[in-house]
């Protein structure tokens, strides 16, 4: 059995409300300054033995640091993290302190949202062509001209984009996915409205060959550093 570990945060004044975690109630562990979000007695081969059991944790895990992330700041850990005894935790919070107290600091006042865009197909009406011999070859050769241009014009919009949250945002990471599926992931305000208004309505209009969908607040997922554990 190990105690597994959610997240890290600064101890706060003001009681959390801790939800329910895989199995039981989860727990708040103290030491040098830092808090661990913990669950006990968690097997984590039990955890993963089937995919089913696999998917419903990682979906717990998320849960759990999502429900605590609106109400503090936090340093949310990757799935599987556990230690085989509280003592180890304390001695590897203790040995890192300084490390994650940093990474805290720098993050307390930021979230992570994200911003996906799936490439609109421009409508195929090459069937409905009513022309024949050279009249229908060239409509053909027209419909594959408006094809390119709209295709050259999402490449544009995509790179204006880009410049465009660059300008804004500091910190910004951008993917490309299968299927053309793009996301930038960026770090903003937790205070922030804007958001989710005034700067998703400014990115659509600017991206009108793209559908456009933006995440809610999320905890710093893609900015933290590699050692954290």
């Amino acid at each position: 059995m190990s105690i597994y570990v959610y997240a890290l945060l600064v101890p706060i004044a003001s009681p959390l409300v801790l939800p329910l975690g895989m199995e039981r109630n989860i727990e708040l562990v103290y030491s040098s300054g830092l808090g661990a979000i913990v669950e006990p007695e968690i097997s984590l081969e039990a955890i993963q033995a089937t995919d089913e059991r696999l998917l419903q944790a990682v979906l717990n895990h998320d849960r759990v640091i999502r429900e605590l992330f609106q109400q503090t700041p936090l340093l949310p850990l990757r799935f599987g993290r556990g230690f085989t005894s509280q003592e180890k935790l304390l001695n590897h919070l203790e040995k890192h302190q300084e490390q994650y107290l940093e990474a805290l600091t720098q993050l307390a006042d930021k979230v992570e949202y994200t911003l996906k865009l799936t490439p609109c197909d421009l409508l195929d009406d090459s069937d409905n062509i009513d022309a024949k011999g050279k009249a229908y070859l060239l409509a053909k050769k027209q419909r594959y001209q408006t094809q390119q241009a709209f295709q050259a014009q999402q490449c544009e919009q995509w790179e204006l984009l880009n410049q465009l949250i660059l300008k804004t945002y500091t910190n910004v990471i951008c993917e490309t996915r299968q299927s053309d599926v793009r996301q930038i992931h960026f770090l903003a305000q937790r205070n922030d409205s804007t958001v989710s208004t005034q700067q998703f309505s400014l990115w659509q209009v600017q991206c009108s060959h793209w559908q456009l969908a933006l995440s809610e607040p999320l905890p710093p997922y893609h900015f933290l550093k590699n050692t954290l554990i």
